[in-house]
């Protein structure tokens, strides 16, 4: 499994580019990190360049990145800002390889602007590329992103809101080209064993064992382990915290998960905790920062509408039902890409059918024009089973 190196542009005296309120120091160190807390989340060894305020030369970031993994092991991930009076979001790939990952995280991040992908040759020597990162890293997959003209008012508007989201959505499509996006299977990480993984994914060594056929305990780091499908017909709805802003840890539970759905951060959890590393032990209380009961919303049934809940962006709704951030704002007569905890979505105009005697997945899809694929993400199936007299909705 590939590993993933991040960094983010500037740092310490070189501040990068400013204006509009954003300082792309500050701006491409948060949006690195998020990254990094989406990637570790999904069992992703991750490097940063640059972890705090301060100034680091690229001849020593690249020494670090070699020093992590060479081409075939590590994903270059190079986040910045731009300026100069234009408009959008680009994003660089290599002379060397393929635009199969640029194009993807350029398609994810036209969600939010417009957004374009292209290799930049140096221009006395068109056999190289133009930038000093890319020209460094020979024969990586070494990929730069910028967000935006922070000198462009509308720009530094959408970076400010939706910074966030477009990690999610930079970290989705690196999760895609590596392999890694699928609940179903997880990547062994140094210092797991069997029982480590099957107690945090509630299932049993036995059960995990007979799936990938395994004869011992022994793991191998990197290695992708199949986990049993849970029988889910609706989604559940997030443990709450108690009154005194506390959550009780429960299988399956992340540190990125948890700050997710309680709109907070890793780092703020783990200060608040005292927590020196991401581990959680299931049942341990961990304490949250300004959250309260009477701000947690509740499930809503149908299915044309989505409540809003801690964590949630524009991107990641509109990405869960099948739609485009525009769509989604047109839908709900939206100027702007602000949210808030609570407020009911219109998502679509679902369907409903009960399944009968005979129905298969395959054959409700095709005979309401629609796919297998799509039927599931709407009624969160985990598998092709259906039950009789049960009511799915339709996209």
């Amino acid at each position: 499994m590939k590993k993933v190196a991040i960094n983010a542009s500037g740092g310490g005296s070189d501040i990068g580019g400013s204006g509009n309120g954003i300082v792309e120091k500050d701006m491409t160190l948060k949006i690195s990190n998020k990254i990094k807390d989406i990637l570790e989340s999904k069992g992703i060894e991750v490097l940063m360049l640059r972890d705090k305020d301060q100034t680091i030369s690229y001849d020593d970031r690249i020494k670090k990145l070699k020093d992590f993994g060479g081409p075939n092991d590590v994903i270059l991930i190079s986040n910045s800002l731009n300026s100069g009076g234009e408009k959008g979001i680009e994003v660089i790939y290599p002379l060397s390889k393929s635009n199969t990952l640029a194009s993807s995280i350029a398609d994810n991040l036209e969600y939010f602007n417009n957004t374009k992908y292209y290799q930049y040759r140096w221009p006395t020597d068109t056999s190289k590329d133009y930038y000093y990162i890319t020209r460094n890293t020979p024969n990586y997959d070494t990929i730069i992103i910028r967000y935006g003209y922070v000198d462009n008012s509308t720009d530094a508007n959408i970076i400010k809101n939706d910074y966030n989201a477009m990690a999610e959505a930079v970290a989705d499509a690196v999760l895609d080209y590596i392999g890694a996006n699928n609940d179903e299977y997880y990547i062994i990480k140094p210092g797991d064993t069997l029982y480590s993984i099957a107690t945090k994914h509630n299932t049993t060594v036995d059960e995990i064992k007979k799936l990938n056929n395994l004869k011992s305990n022994t793991l191998t780091v990197g290695n992708k382990l199949k986990l049993p499908v849970p029988s889910v017909d609706k989604p559940t709805t997030p443990s709450t915290p108690s009154g005194d802003n506390t959550y009780t840890v429960k299988s399956g539970d992340t540190l990125y998960g948890i700050a997710s759905k309680y709109n907070t951060t890793v780092d703020e959890i783990k200060k608040l905790n005292n927590l020196s590393s991401n581990t959680l032990t299931i049942g341990s209380v961990l304490k949250l920062p300004g959250v309260t009961t009477s701000t947690i919303p509740s499930t809503v049934d149908n299915p044309n509408t989505y409540t809003v809940k801690f964590g949630d962006t524009l991107y990641s709704i509109a990405k869960q039902f099948g739609l485009t951030v525009d769509k989604l704002k047109l839908m709900n007569n939206k100027s702007n890409n602000l949210i808030r905890v609570g407020e009911v979505l219109t998502v679509g105009d679902n369907k409903t059918y009960t399944i009968k005697s005979g129905d298969t997945l395959y054959g409700i899809a095709k005979k309401y024009n629609t796919t297998v694929d799509e039927i599931k993400k709407l009624n969160n199936l985990k598998s092709n089973n259906l039950m009789i007299g049960n009511t799915i909705y339709i996209p």
